[in-house]
């Protein structure tokens, strides 16, 4: 049986992305899928196996980083070490939410996720990522995309929009899920009713250069922010992605419009459930799919729970 090989290429969410395109290649070619992750002793993936990729299993492997039709159909036989979020959209499309079925958080983590929401279980709950590190902020003082490949949300845009919300509905909770550590962001945690999970990272290779590195259980915190109706999105992060459109329940993101500032902190919602990651960033980069929201989010309604049952 010829091997697929994924490493630690990528953060997380980006590797859950490349499992569609290793299924479709052990659909056609019959590859047994080996996963090199040290996140996998919060987790598993059905049909895979732990493995470790290292100089020997490097030898003779074909390197697949973009994955067209044509380089697809020739992988047949052959050893992968598997770099690439995509592929043919004809095979991946009708896949692609099998992928979410295959994984399974460990019951602890689980559990502690469950008993977290039960603090806040007769409130409606809006989730809040912030992904700060490898993103960055163009312009502290408006939401820019410009220059740059991966740009932040500046926390002002989250605390601005947190207030409309709180506006609408008082007894709203949010559950913030960010890169680093949770307590830096004093004007949402000491401002908002916010929650958090008491589950440490014990993940120290990410501290290195500090581009992933999270105070909390990067999967665990994932899981979570997957069981909030509501989620105030960084565009184009993938972790929100698989977060809002792949695990757990349908989320309707709301996110910053390029341009928006403190006195006009301008939002949009977008609905994709089921989307993979392209479409994603299409969102993020040119707008597709958006609906922007008046100052007052009269077409937004924030009554629903966090929905654990699905873990």
């Amino acid at each position: 049986m010829p091997k697929l090989y994924i490493e630690e290429f990528v953060g997380i969410t980006n590797r859950l992305e490349t499992l569609a395109l290793a299924f479709a290649i052990r659909k056609a070619h019959g590859h047994e899928i080996i996963l090199d992750w040290r996140e996998l002793d919060s987790f598993s993936v059905d049909d895979t196996r732990r493995g470790k990729v290292n100089v020997l299993t490097k030898i003779g492997a074909q390197r697949v980083r973009n994955c067209d039709r044509a380089t697809f159909d020739g992988l047949r036989g052959k050893k992968i070490l598997l770099r690439s979020l995509d592929g043919p959209s004809d095979l991946l499309d009708p896949i692609y939410m099998d992928i979410p079925a295959k994984i399974h958080l460990k019951e602890q983590i689980a559990s502690e996720i469950k008993k977290t929401f039960a603090r806040v279980a007769d409130r409606p709950v809006v989730g809040v990522h912030i992904r700060h590190g490898d993103f960055h902020v163009v312009d502290q003082n408006s939401y820019s995309i410009e220059g740059v490949e991966w740009p932040a949300v500046p926390i002002w845009w989250y605390e601005k929009t947190m207030e409309k919300i709180v506006r609408k509905n008082k007894e709203t909770s949010f559950f913030l899920s960010c890169t680093g550590d949770p307590d830096s962001h004093g004007m949402l945690t000491k401002n908002f009713d916010v929650v958090t999970l008491p589950l440490a990272s014990h993940y120290s290779y990410k501290n290195t250069g500090n581009d992933h590195h999270s105070t909390v259980n990067p999967v665990a915190d994932l899981f979570a922010l997957a069981c909030c109706p509501v989620v105030l999105a960084t565009p184009i992060s993938g972790y929100s992605h698989w977060a809002a459109n792949v695990l757990g329940i349908p989320a309707t993101c709301i996110l910053p419009i390029p341009g928006a500032t403190p006195e006009n902190p301008r939002a949009g919602k977008v609905s994709l459930f089921g989307s993979r990651l392209p479409r994603w960033h299409q969102v993020g980069r040119f707008g597709a799919d958006i609906t922007v929201l008046d100052n007052d989010f009269m077409d937004m309604e924030f009554t629903l729970r966090a929905e654990t049952s699905w873990m």
